[in-house]
């Protein structure tokens, strides 16, 4: 269980060094499914209005267990009340309740986390 201890502490630390509270600004985590690599890439996706987006890699998990990612998750979770988005995960499901990992578009496509939510307004 060290790892994930320390994988959760790498991630957190980074993820406040990136969170600058930046007025009208938009910060949201990004996990990536790396299907090549067998990986899970951590980002901190970055939007600004009058500024170019950015994805600024937080860490990189080298492995692709479900199970484990959805510990980190929590333990990120607990940290952090940024939104997280996941890319690469179609298909999949959470191993603890088997809800689908990533809110699939109409078009099915894998850029969800670049358009802005609308919350009812």
């Amino acid at each position: 269980m060290m790892q994930i201890e320390n994988d959760a502490k790498v991630i957190n630390e980074r993820i406040d060094a990136s969170f600058k509270r930046l007025i009208n600004t938009r910060y949201q985590i990004n996990v990536v499914s790396n299907h090549y690599s067998n990986t899970f890439n951590f980002l901190m996706y970055i939007a600004h209005p009058k500024k170019r987006s950015r994805s600024i890699p937080l860490h990189t998990v080298e492995t692709d267990d479900l199970v484990y990612l959805e510990s980190l998750i929590k333990r990120i979770q607990a940290h952090t009340k940024l939104t997280i988005t996941y890319t690469g995960f179609v298909g999949e499901k959470w191993p603890s309740d088997l809800r689908p990992i990533q809110k699939t578009s109409a078009a099915g496509d894998d850029n969800q986390y670049l358009r802005e939510k609308n919350h009812g307004n």
